[in-house]
């Protein structure tokens, strides 16, 4: 388990501003329902003090470039050999 340091900004009654290492967010709420943005594009509806939230996310579509998926074994080339032959000619 490693160090994890946030920093969270108050502004109005309403509106907080939140930092940290791997970037920043926006929540707008209170007690009732909060809703965060943040800078990948994601967006999370919850309701606090309930474990109930939606997340999803918005903006171009793509994923975050975290996400990348590496090509499977089934994507290489075949060799050769395994090529189909050509069929046998059919007699009468």
């Amino acid at each position: 388990m490693g160090l994890n340091i946030k920093k969270s900004f108050k502004i109005g009654k309403f509106l907080r501003i939140n930092k940290n290492k791997s970037g920043l967010s926006v929540s707008i709420g209170g007690k009732n329902l909060k809703v965060t943005l943040n800078d990948k594009d994601k967006l999370t509806a919850s309701i606090p003090g309930t474990g109930i939230s939606y997340d999803t996310n918005i903006g171009s579509g793509k994923k975050p470039t975290s996400a990348k998926k590496r090509p499977s074994s089934s994507a290489k080339k075949k060799p050769a050999s395994s090529a189909k032959k050509p069929a046998k000619k059919q007699t009468p």
